[in-house]
């Protein structure tokens, strides 16, 4: 089965490329360059593993939770550590 970057959990390498060499290109390069490292650093906290008291809005295949008070996706009351498998929230 094929990676989904909209359902399942990856990391976006972020990779320096070389400069423009014209000197008016220089603002696009350097948006471009922080959009880059922006998605890039948004996909690591979203794979990272954290604390969470409820379900993320958009659970995504592979995410990681540490589950507290009042969130129990695998119901009682009992804080562990969850992964989403796609459909539903499962002990690790």
């Amino acid at each position: 089965m094929a990676i989904n970057e909209k359902t399942d959990i990856t990391v976006t390498e972020y990779t320096r490329s070389q400069r423009p060499v014209v000197a008016n290109d220089m603002t696009k390069y350097l948006m471009d360059k922080l959009q880059r490292i922006q998605t890039s650093l948004g996909s690591l906290t979203n794979a990272a593993i954290q604390v969470a008291d409820r379900e993320p809005d958009n659970p995504q295949k592979g995410m990681v939770r540490y589950n507290v008070s009042p969130w129990f996706p695998l119901g009682g009351s009992t804080s562990t550590l969850v992964v989403y498998n796609g459909s539903s929230w499962v002990a690790v």
